[in-house]
């Protein structure tokens, strides 16, 4: 890969999650994020939280598909060892518990700045970009490869569905980790686990979007399958941002 195709693949995976980053963070109109923690949480996503994603992820495997495992001998109409099978496991039950887990520690380490519930919207929102930055240069990178028109179209995707599937399921649990430290900080008993089980299951119904194609052979489920992850994404961002606004708006 020449030097300019890798800063094109760098720029085509982080600038689209910078300018979401910048619109999430400036939609308080009060109390704003400080960039120096919304850019350290970022930065958490980008480096920490998809390092012990990958790690996490294939410890999971190793261990489902150990000898003697039920998945090693099989599993439904599935022969041992299956490769759809793995990634069916991977991309809807394994991945969306490890990284949005992973994610949840950019979040944590600014749960002394958050003032309000909202503000747990912007640090989850944080951490699933930086996240899916890093994330998307490794499959724009892959694309590159395969040629120019694959890149554009991966990219395009990924800059779009991915990258703010990873910044809505991540606000949630940001969302719930500031309710759970607020509320505790004032005597009350609260948990961010319900929040974090809404972001694996919103995580893994995108994925199971992407991987339909993968178990079901049907020309038209991969369009089918990009269109319900786009909207389910989309959608998902934009209300967060607007439940974000009208919270702003309420406390002040």
């Amino acid at each position: 890969m020449e030097v300019w195709e890798l800063a094109v693949v760098i720029l085509a995976a982080v600038v689209p999650s910078l300018i979401y980053l910048v619109w999430i963070r400036n939609s308080e109109r009060y109390n704003r994020e400080r960039w120096m923690h919304v850019l350290s949480v970022y930065l958490f996503g980008a480096i920490i939280s998809i390092i012990a994603a990958v790690f996490l992820e294939s410890v999971a495997i190793s261990v489902l598909y150990a000898s003697g495992s039920i998945f090693s001998g099989g599993f439904w109409s599935y022969e041992p060892y299956d490769p759809t099978l793995e990634i069916v496991i991977l991309a809807v039950v394994i991945a969306p518990l490890v990284e949005e887990w992973t994610k949840g520690w950019g979040v944590m380490t600014v749960r002394n700045k958050v003032r309000e519930p909202e503000d747990g919207f912007i640090y989850g929102a944080a951490a699933g970009l930086g996240f899916a930055a890093m994330e998307n240069i490794s499959y724009n990178s892959s694309a590159l490869i395969e040629g120019y028109e694959v890149f554009l179209v991966t990219a395009l995707t990924r800059a779009v569905a991915s990258t703010l599937l990873h910044a809505s399921a991540s606000a949630v649990l940001g969302y719930g980790i500031a309710r759970r430290y607020l509320d505790g900080a004032r005597g009350r008993r609260a948990s961010y686990l319900p929040y974090y089980l809404a972001a694996v299951v919103l995580h893994g119904l995108f994925n199971g979007f992407g991987v339909a194609s993968v178990v079901w052979d049907h020309e038209a489920l991969p369009l089918i399958g990009l269109i319900s992850a786009s909207v389910l994404a989309i959608g998902m961002f934009l209300w967060m941002r607007r439940r974000l606004r009208i919270m702003d708006r309420r406390g002040n």
